[in-house]
């Protein structure tokens, strides 16, 4: 892959930000009202948008796309499961934003339901094999058709009045589900930072393109639902500006699931050697989309936390790594690695899903200070097997 130029970056991420899942999940936050909502969509933004941005920064000094930088610290066998892991997640996720925009057209254009996903899943294949062999101007021009489209929606409300929800959401899962969202782009943000002009231009760029898009489209959501009671599939359905709905169903249907589909490709090759990438985007393309059909998931607000659960701990030890060395050690594989962030794991399952703290920050704290300890530890015991 080519250089990526900063107002690109900026693009692509904006691009990855706005789909109809972030929509969706912006509505799941609406009993919480107008203000609290607000609040825990760009508090949580702020946190998981600035631990995405140093992802890739990583990622762009190091020279090495995301799951190398995982090897570094997890070693040639650690990384496999992490990746093994990456793998999962991403496909799980083309699956669920197949169903909604396949979902979506069905209800804008009523047509047999297996129909939908097949045409998503295609596009989703073609976009793809454009926007890696042959330019990168069209996923600029249709991100900012995109942001058109989504002005256009967010002024089309028929409530004025806020609807009141009978169902429940704490302001700790509510922070924790705005984390969440740019923390699962974590695994795969380095696939596209390495190409970056300049680590600051990485920084910033991915930081705003990501924060403002996605903060947006959890907004838009939470407007949504608090003065229709709609959910976004409804209201796309029901709107007097279906072409508009179509529109951005499809383009971020695209824009979002190529980077899943790609980054699952380079996640693969930590695992068995990959001989043609675009063999290997089709048929994770196809696999994505037989998930779909046949697991029809669309309800994710859990999905979400077990893509924090997993991937906050692993980046922390990865992140700490960076910060504490000058240079990168590999070794076969880091037992106590594997070790702390299958702890970390468990303990932000057991904070999140009992609603305790912030979950986010407890993990990256508790595993950071961890690993720390044991690196202090295997210094000392080395320096003292030398006496």
């Amino acid at each position: 892959m080519n250089k990526i130029k900063n107002p690109s970056m900026f693009l692509l991420w904006a691009g990855a930000a706005i789909s109809i899942a972030e929509i969706y999940t912006g509505g799941i936050i609406a009993p919480l009202g107008l203000a609290k909502g607000l609040t825990a969509i760009l508090l949580g933004h702020l946190i998981g948008t600035l631990l995405l941005a140093f992802g890739g920064y990583v990622s762009f000094t190091g020279g090495k796309n995301a799951m190398e930088k995982v090897r570094d610290s997890f070693g040639s066998g650690g990384v496999k499961i992490v990746a093994a892991l990456n793998v999962l997640q991403l496909l799980g996720w083309s699956a669920v934003m197949i169903i909604q925009a396949g979902r979506a057209l069905n209800g804008l254009v009523p047509m047999f339901s297996g129909l939908g996903l097949i045409i998503v899943g295609t596009i989703v294949f073609f976009w793809f094999f454009f926007f890696n062999n042959f330019s990168k101007r069209i996923n600029d021009v249709s991100v900012l058709l995109l942001i058109v489209l989504c002005g256009v929606l967010s002024m089309n409300f028929s409530g004025t009045n806020p609807i009141l929800s009978r169902d429940s959401i704490s302001f700790v899962l509510a922070l924790e589900i705005s984390i969440s969202m740019p923390i699962s782009w974590l695994p795969l943000i380095g696939d596209y930072a390495k190409n970056g002009e300049s680590g600051k231009g990485v920084f910033l760029s991915s930081f705003f393109g990501y924060f403002l898009a996605s903060s947006l489209m959890y907004i838009l959501g939470l407007l949504i639902m608090l003065y229709t009671g709609m959910d976004v599939i409804e209201f796309l359905s029901t709107n007097s500006f279906k072409l508009a709905g179509i529109l951005v169903i499809l383009f971020s249907t695209v824009t979002t699931t190529f980077l899943d589909i790609y980054s699952a490709v380079v996640s693969s090759k930590q695992i068995f050697k990959v001989e043609n990438e675009n063999l290997m985007v089709l048929v994770y393309t196809a696999i994505a989309t037989a998930i779909a059909y046949v697991f029809p998931i669309e309800g994710y607000q859990n999905f979400l936390l077990l893509i924090g659960s997993v991937f906050i701990p692993v980046y922390t030890i990865v992140f700490t790594d960076c910060l504490l060395k000058s240079g990168d050690e590999q070794s076969a594989f880091n037992a106590g690695g594997i070790l702390l962030a299958a702890c970390g794991t468990m303990l932000y399952y057991y904070l999140s899903y009992n609603g305790i703290g912030m979950p986010t920050m407890i993990v990256l704290l508790s595993v950071s200070t961890a690993y720390m300890v044991l690196i202090k530890a295997k210094e000392f015991g080395g320096v003292a097997n030398e006496q």
